[in-house]
């Protein structure tokens, strides 16, 4: 408060303790001084909110939305040429029936085309040496072949379910054993099954099969990484590593039969021999 020493109506000085003015008999006011004001706190920086986490989609499971063509080509898309984006946005949850459906028409499709291109492949041979076989020969050839396509296309989804299902349930047994199944069966099942979009490269004659499953270990390594293990070291070990055995039981099954054959062998011409 600021003390008034003059009568601010007529100038009049002030006594002391005086309320009123002695001269016009205004009352004095004391003033508030005006100072400086107050310092504000400083503002703190905004923090950017914390980022969402990134949303779980898979078109082919939206197919209400994309549509049934356009969530096939969409999820084939991502999964076989953008399988980082596809297999860290793919849920660990929803079931195995859409992923189920995804692999057997992709797989079947592939199947179907290879049946194909058998068909002519042996059409197109029997053409060659039509003019050295009979007739009835050929028509049989021909009719057989067919035939066999015919069925072997409506019989190929059991294979197919029941391949994709040992498969995952081996993988899966392999994550446990070594303690790296960070999410249950579901979620290997469904990485599998995502993962093999590439084999419907078997439309391409001659080198697409080999294409086609080389590219689905590549996804399956890279959809293990995300959906279970969460390191791409152990994920490439727990998918090579069934094939490393195999390929050493049948190196050593082929070299007891090989050592078998070669005694029988020896034995046959030491009896002939005596």
């Amino acid at each position: 408060m600021e003390f008034q020493d003059k009568c601010p109506n007529c100038g009049h000085p002030r006594e002391e303790g005086a309320s009123f003015c002695s001269n016009c008999g205004k009352p004095f006011e004391e003033l508030k001084s005006e100072g400086p004001p107050p310092e504000q706190p400083p503002e703190q920086p905004s923090m950017p909110p914390p980022p969402s986490p990134e949303q779980k989609y898979v078109a082919w499971e939206d197919r209400e939305n994309t549509g049934f063509f356009g969530g096939l080509w969409q999820t084939w898309k991502e999964s076989v040429f953008y399988p980082n984006k596809f297999f860290s946005a793919l849920p660990h949850k929803g079931g195995i029936g859409s992923p189920l459906l995804y692999a057997l028409i992709v797989v079947w499709l592939g199947v179907a085309v290879e049946q194909l291109w058998g068909l002519l492949f042996v059409g197109f041979w029997l053409d060659m040496v039509s003019g050295y076989i009979p007739m009835e020969d050929y028509f049989w050839v021909t009719g057989f072949q067919t035939g066999f396509s015919i069925l072997y296309l409506i019989l190929a989804p059991i294979p197919i379910i029941a391949v994709l299902f040992i498969i995952s349930g081996v993988y899966h047994l392999i994550l446990m054993i070594f303690g790296w199944a960070a999410k249950d069966f579901e979620a290997t099942f469904r990485t599998f099954a995502y993962a093999s979009g590439p084999l419907v490269f078997k439309i391409v004659p001659m080198c697409g099969g080999t294409i086609g499953w080389i590219w689905a270990l590549v996804l399956a390594i890279i959809g293990l990484r995300h959906m279970q293990t969460n390191n791409g070291g152990r994920a490439a070990l727990v998918i090579f590593l069934p094939i490393i055995l195999c390929c050493c039981l049948g190196f050593v099954l082929a070299t007891i039969f090989g050592v078998a054959l070669t005694g029988f062998i020896q034995e046959i011409m030491r009896g002939d021999y005596y």
